[in-house]
């Protein structure tokens, strides 16, 4: 199954808790003890768990020395097989090819150039099936007429988009079976590998693979969701995502002949059928010939059933689990067997082998052992309202036996920018809370998760309307008495490390210090970098983002490299070397411009990565440099009761 997405907006409402009020009822007078900085970054003990189409065997990632690597279990055998051997770069993205082969997909330091390899588990042979340069593969479909083939999207005829090849993992064979035209962003395959959709600013379809083809959905301008995940089984409807005609999105069956939607199968009055973008999806199964679950995101993850045994077991699990989130990562082709993880908000996951035929459940592994749950911080949904009068929603994390009054906060913009915060376990936020400071996640208008009218109003609003829900969060934290309005700093990554800067140049007094994780200083000449591969979403990232051609005085005004000397509070810059979406140049003209305006600052440049810090050491030492940072810019006592605890 392969996702092809437009946008992806999701809703959640949520409630202010009276925990987060100045009286706070009950404190845990116990304050959490302090644990080692490595303990939160050094990669999960297992995880990226995958069943073979047969069941027999499963395959996971573990790290050596710090490096992701590629394991292999056989049910029933008493030990896993270690099956790649790389010592520079984490293997994430992995899959099974057929159950003789693992396809696996990695890049160079970071450059987000993909090739992909076949790893042969008997023999541990490994061989590169795309081996070009300067391009990146990417998968859009196993499931093609021979089990041996798969179908994959290549940029190595042009680099600004990708055709669709026939892939043999077998022999190595690769036919192009259909060119771009240059404004196609994405592809997907019937259930017999024949490509029928094509994702362009429109949304175009075929009947056949004789057949041209034509407009399905006009969404020039409309911003709908339309996400085919799934084919019927006789593959003349589909089952997709769709907020057309309505707010929040729906998971539909539509008639591609027809050309309009025949059946809502599940949609909420308040909360989108779709919620966080990493972790929720709709399941089908394949011996079913049906669908037979969705994750969608209210308060937290929840589950709709379309099939009354697949809810029969995950009622069972439930029991014998319980009070915990059930993500279910792979099922046996047969429904017998099950790999799912169990997590929370204190709770990285623990993943388990559920014998369905047996009613046997076997722990497998928990990716985070050597952190105590009981250690960890609650994470609560919290919402304010914007100066204009939008309702904002994020998520409020107080330390550990600590009263919400008068605390240290670090603020967290998302990345993205229209990704979202949603609520589980995160490493960051749980080491700062360890270290004494509250955490505010905030999604600001423009976040996925709250329909299209609050998508739309953050249109054209970096550094403008976003930031000012991000500034409105911090003054009610101060209202409500939970901040120590001297001592808020605001920290991020990518757009979120963007916001920061913005926080810290725009909003002089209201932060103590900011933190930059790869962040966007230069609108002009981050434009003029982008990776050729974004050609063909151009059209929406200026009618959603900037367009240099009528947006440039705006781009200015909110540029912070542009605007240094009006920044009074120290600030933190991180960078990759190797990063492709936010060049090097980003975190260079600001660091000049600091300089320049003898502004105080650190600068931290990661050498051999790119846009995602995947080497556990380097993270680790990344960490480290915040930590003495905030420390000697945020006068934290609370910190110093944790390091005596």
């Amino acid at each position: 199954m392969k996702t092809i997405k437009l946008l992806t907006i999701v809703v959640i409402m949520l409630t202010v808790t009276s925990c987060f009020n100045k009286n706070q009822d009950s404190i845990d007078n116990k304050l959490a003890k302090q644990i080692p900085i490595e303990d939160f970054f050094k990669k999960p003990q297992q995880s990226g768990y995958q069943l073979s189409s047969d069941g027999k065997s499963y395959i996971y990632r573990a790290p050596v020395n710090g490096i992701s690597n590629i394991f292999i279990q056989e049910i029933g055998k008493p030990e896993p097989r270690q099956l790649t051997n790389s010592t520079d770069r984490d293997i994430n993205n992995f899959y099974w090819g057929t159950n003789n082969y693992v396809l696996y997909k990695q890049d160079n330091e970071g450059d987000e150039n993909y090739k992909l390899y076949r790893l042969d588990i008997q023999t541990k042979e490994i061989t590169c099936l795309t081996d070009f340069e300067n391009s990146n593969t990417t998968i859009i479909d196993f499931y093609s007429k021979n089990p041996n083939e798969i179908i994959i999207g290549l940029n190595k005829r042009d680099p600004e988009c990708s055709d669709v090849y026939q892939l043999n993992i077998l022999s190595g064979e690769l036919r192009m079976v259909e060119q771009n035209p240059g404004d196609v962003r994405d592809w997907m395959v019937d259930n017999n590998g024949v490509v029928r959709i094509a994702y362009a600013v429109d949304i175009l379809y075929r009947k056949d693979e004789k057949s041209e083809f034509k407009k399905l959905i006009d969404n020039e301008g409309e911003d709908d969701t339309f996400t085919i995940h799934y084919f019927t089984p006789d593959n003349k409807n589909v089952y997709a995502y769709s907020s057309i005609g309505r707010d929040k999105i729906a998971i539909v069956e539509y008639d591609l002949d027809a050309n309009k939607e025949v059946n809502v199968l599940f949609e909420d009055s308040v909360y989108d059928a779709f919620g966080d973008d990493e972790r929720d999806y709709f399941e089908y199964s394949k011996s079913k010939q049906k669908l037979i679950y969705a994750v969608y995101t209210a308060k937290k993850r929840t589950l709709y059933f379309f099939d009354a045994e697949m809810k029969n077991i995950y009622n069972k699990l439930k029991e014998k689990v319980g009070n915990y989130e059930i993500n279910f990562k792979s099922i046996s082709d047969d429904f017998k067997t099950f790999i799912f993880y169990t997590s929370s908000d204190k709770l990285e996951g623990t993943t388990y082998f559920y014998d369905y035929a047996n009613d046997n459940l076997k722990l497998l592994s928990k990716a985070t052992p050597w952190l105590d749950e009981n250690e960890m911080a609650e994470m609560k949904p919290i919402q304010y309202k914007s100066k204009d009068g939008l309702t904002i929603h994020g998520y409020l994390t107080i330390p550990k036996g600590m009263e919400a009054k008068d605390l240290p906060v670090i603020v967290n913009p998302h990345p993205g920018p229209q990704w979202r915060n949603s609520w589980g376990f995160n490493e960051f936020v749980q080491f700062y809370a360890n270290r004494g400071y509250a955490v505010l996640n905030v999604n600001f208008r423009g976040s996925e998760g709250y329909g299209k009218n609050f998508l739309r109003a953050g249109f054209k609003q970096w550094g403008l309307k976003m930031q000012d829900d991000i500034t409105d969060g911090v003054n009610w934290l101060i209202e409500q008495g939970i901040a120590d309005k001297d001592r808020i700093a605001i920290y991020g990554l990518s757009f979120g490390g963007s916001a920061a800067l913005a926080g810290i140049t725009f909003t002089p007094d209201l932060y103590a210090c900011g933190i930059d994780f790869w962040g966007t200083s230069n609108y002009f000449t981050w434009y003029n970098g982008f990776p050729p591969r974004w050609k063909p979403y151009m059209s929406e990232i200026h009618r959603r983002w900037m367009d240099p051609s009528v947006d440039s005085l705006q781009m200015y005004q909110t540029s912070p490299v542009f605007h240094v000397k009006n920044i009074k509070a120290p600030v933190f810059i991180a960078q990759s070397a190797n990063d492709s979406r936010v060049r090097l140049e980003q975190s260079e003209e600001m660091v000049e411009e600091l300089k320049i305006n003898n502004k105080k600052y650190e600068y931290f440049l990661i050498e051999g990565e790119g846009h995602a810090l995947t080497n556990e050491k380097k993270l680790i030492e990344l960490m480290e440099k915040v930590e003495s940072f905030l420390a000697k810019n945020m006068q934290n006592p609370s910190a110093k009761i944790l390091k005596e605890n």
